[in-house]
């Protein structure tokens, strides 16, 4: 081999086993981090804790939810339609409820929820929900609707992305209970005037339900619940 050929082939194999080396380091870093991927996601799975507290934010996200749409369509059709459910009770809820619908004005929910809209509309125009919380509930929505179809893949890959648009939901269900009771119960039932209630205390009854709920599958525990009913002199087992 000549002296000119000698340091190219030299030079052609070190870049040919540089190649290998960077390839083959490359290939392991992939390798470690799907492995890394892979094994949080069988944690998800396979660790009792993890997976049990997984599972119960997804079952309490979807119970809030349908709590919340549940409210929104129920409380303005029950106030027009149950103290006379008669034909002229419905065109009243048809009147000043169904007839708001406009689908855009929430743009992000399917067209034919037409009750549903309409009532948001009609929170809206009351003063109880503004432009913010209707997408609050849009975006609720929609991740209700990816988490109940695609619900082990949420439990496999972790259901770390509910918790925020959880908090913003519920806090949502709370805003527009409260407003319900300030602003409809209280003056009808004419004990109290609005100002005069602790704004901050008022719970309705579902509220304190889901409280209850929550803060026994958040804490593993109903110490609150047992402190409550103790103040209270209702008697548990």
């Amino acid at each position: 081999m000549s002296q000119i050929d000698f340091p190219n082939v030299g030079v052609n194999h070190f870049f040919k086993e540089k190649k290998i080396f960077i390839g083959w380091r490359i290939k392991l870093f992939m390798e470690e981090q799907k492995k890394n991927d892979y094994t949080q996601q069988w944690k998800n799975i396979l660790d009792t804790e993890v997976l049990r507290g997984n599972i119960n934010l997804i079952a309490m996200y979807i119970m809030v939810y349908e709590q919340l749409e549940d409210t929104i369509i129920s409380r303005p059709k029950d106030f027009y339609t149950t103290i006379e459910p008669d034909e002229e009770a419905q065109k009243n809820y048809e009147r000043y409820v169904l007839s708001l619908y406009d689908n855009k004005a929430c743009p992000k929910i399917n067209s034919k929820n037409k009750a549903l809209i309409a009532s948001l509309i009609w929170f809206k125009n009351s003063g109880a929900i503004d432009d913010n919380d209707i997408d609050i509930f849009s975006a609720s929505r929609t991740l209700r609707n990816e988490i109940t179809h695609e619900m082990l893949s949420t439990i496999t890959l972790g259901a770390e992305k509910v918790v925020d648009q959880f908090c913003m939901m519920y806090g949502l269900f709370c805003k527009i209970e409260k407003w319900w009771i300030l602003e409809i119960e209280v003056p009808i039932a004419g004990d109290y005037k609005p100002e005069e209630v602790d704004q901050d205390a008022v719970m309705s009854g579902n509220m304190i339900l889901l409280d209850i709920i929550i803060d026994i599958l958040v804490n593993n525990s109903n110490v609150n619940f047992k402190e409550a009913c103790e103040k209270l002199g209702v008697p548990i087992r």
